[in-house]
């Protein structure tokens, strides 16, 4: 049962979160008399002996669901009702009943909800994440609603090089019976009921592809052609509009006049003023007479701006994921639309990833591959868009901070992980130079010292840094100086590494120094000894860049 329960909840291994009630400050809550927490990281391995200890209820324990690779096995939509005791758990089973879902709801510790979506295999952290996100407005969350995996790619300290493992979610099941999962009556099942259901309901991302289709599909339903190509928001907002007391007409009228003059820049003026009698009722559809309409449509004829996706109820009903590959979505606008980026790879060289991706070009049919050197590089829209200038031959229109999110939320979407061939990441490199470096010529004179010779002393390599900086670029390294002495900080911070401004070569008698001081990288050679070269495995001839 546990390694069952092991195999479904695993995630980042190198730390856990703890509900620590023992901690100074935890307290007692005044209302419901329960002891509240500190939440905080343990940074060591979580072994399958902390998850039996969670299982057993001596220990609460959390996780990021996103690993290294940024890749999940499961994700969660997280619901905080504002109102724990008018809090409809039943809405949220029924929905999931209705259109098919593949999600399991688990009371939270609070008393909220944490729908549990469980993947066959590792699968992208943003795919997972983009499609929970989708499936918000399907159950009448707001979008600043918690989903986890919240990072979908891990980032490091810059101070120890180390993967930062950002937010965790508690896992249910505390000492077997806390935290359980509800059947589609709302009884509440053990913790074997919950793995077979877990095994039952087993997804990949082919399946997650399809249930966006088939609701996105049912959102379009007795709605007209006109939204199909068009924000998902406003199909929806049509249908609803003609509700007397639906709150959100102005806002409507005005995101469906930027759809509508993009669509139709003929006669949208038309468009607009026929839509008050089209989708509103009663005294809602006679308040937007002629007179109102006409000035509204003058104000918007000289306006550039574009849709409002951050403001209600047009965010209410945010499908980024498939507004964003509309033909008039978030991404088109006065300046042409944005280009369509896909096919992200991550490749995994060490210390700092790069990436490339493809772009489709104006003409819609062909491609060019574009390379960042960095994840800053990716994620800045200026340093990308003059990468895409430079692969491409064309330069994409500046996009807002909205349009920017989406785009990126899409292009994430469909990151891989690509190895580099053994013996070419940086740090193999690195590692292969230090190692010939230590294990060349020894300096037996002050000149041979200068030329770039080991000094050995007292179980410790001295050698001048400029010549092995020489050497490291004759093998194709494209870091600079200062960064190579950072990662190699980091890199043999064990090896007791240090960075010597005054290291003079000896003379033959003990004690005394006649020669000129030199800067020298100082290693302890036993503790070097001890650090692996870790060649990185190809699974796949593809994978060779």
């Amino acid at each position: 049962m546990e390694k069952r329960y092991i195999e479904f909840f695993n995630g980042y291994r190198h730390a856990y979160g703890v509900a620590d009630f023992e901690h100074p400050e935890a307290y007692v809550d005044q209302e419901s008399g329960k002891k509240k927490p500190v939440y905080r990281w343990n940074y060591e391995e979580l072994t399958d002996e902390i998850y039996q200890a969670h299982l057993e209820g001596e220990l609460s324990i959390g996780i990021q669901p996103c690993n290294e690779n940024s890749e999940v096995r499961f994700g969660v939509i997280d619901i905080d009702p504002k109102d724990y005791d008018d809090f409809d758990k039943k809405f949220f089973i029924d929905t999931i009943q209705e259109y098919k879902l593949p999600l399991i709801p688990v009371c939270s510790k609070s008393g909220g909800l944490h729908l549990f979506l469980f993947m066959k295999n590792f699968t992208s952290a943003s795919v997972v994440k983009s499609f929970l996100t989708n499936l918000l407005p399907t159950f009448r969350l707001k979008q600043d609603t918690e989903i986890f995996p919240k990072q979908t790619q891990l980032t490091k300290d810059n101070e120890t090089g180390q993967l930062r493992p950002g937010q965790f979610i508690n896992l249910p099941y505390l000492g077997g019976n806390q935290r359980q999962a509800l059947n589609s009556d709302g009884t509440k099942f053990t913790l074997d009921q919950f793995l077979q259901v877990i095994q039952a309901n087993l997804t990949d991302k082919e399946r997650l592809t399809d249930i966006t289709d088939s609701i996105e599909s049912k959102d379009l339903e007795g709605v007209d052609d006109d939204f199909k190509d068009g924000p998902p928001c406003l199909a929806v907002l049509s249908k609803l509009a003609r509700d007397p007391n639906f709150d959100g007409k102005d806002r409507f009228m005005y995101n469906y006049h930027v759809f509508m003059k993009m669509k139709f820049t003929d006669n949208w003026q038309q468009k607009v003023k026929n839509a008050p009698v089209k989708y509103f009722s009663g005294d809602h559809a006679n308040a937007w007479d002629d007179k109102i309409l006409n000035a509204k449509v003058k104000s918007w004829n000289r306006s550039t701006k574009g849709y409002t996706c951050t403001q209600s109820p047009i965010s209410d009903y945010c499908k980024k994921g498939i507004c964003v590959k509309k033909k008039y979505g978030v991404l088109a606008g006065s300046k042409g639309s944005y280009p369509v980026l896909t096919n992200l790879k991550k490749i995994d060289l060490d210390p700092e990833p790069e990436y490339e991706f493809d772009v489709t070009k104006p003409d819609g049919i062909g491609t060019a591959t574009v390379h960042c050197r960095s994840v800053e590089h990716l994620n800045d829209q200026r340093k990308r868009r003059n990468s895409i200038s430079k692969a491409a031959g064309f330069l994409p229109p500046l996009i807002k901070g909205d349009q920017e999110q989406a785009v990126m939320d899409t292009l994430y979407a469909t990151q891989k992980i690509v190895h580099p061939p053994i013996g070419t990441s940086p740090k193999e490199k690195l590692h292969d130079v230090l190692h010939a470096k230590i294990n060349g010529p020894r300096a037996t004179s002050d000149a041979a010292f200068k030329t770039g010779s080991v000094l050995i002393e007292n179980d410790y390599a001295y050698f001048k840094f400029d010549k092995f900086f020489d050497k490291l670029r004759s093998k194709n390294w494209k870091y600079t100086e200062d960064k190579t002495g950072r990662i190699m900080q980091v890199t043999y911070k064990d090896c007791e590494i240090e960075f010597l401004e005054q290291k003079r070569f000896p003379s033959k008698e003990a004690g005394k120094y006649n020669s000129s001081t030199k800067n020298v990288v100082q290693i302890n050679i036993k503790s070097f000894e001890e650090v692996p070269i870790h060649h990185t495995k190809i699974k796949h001839k593809t994978e060779i860049m």
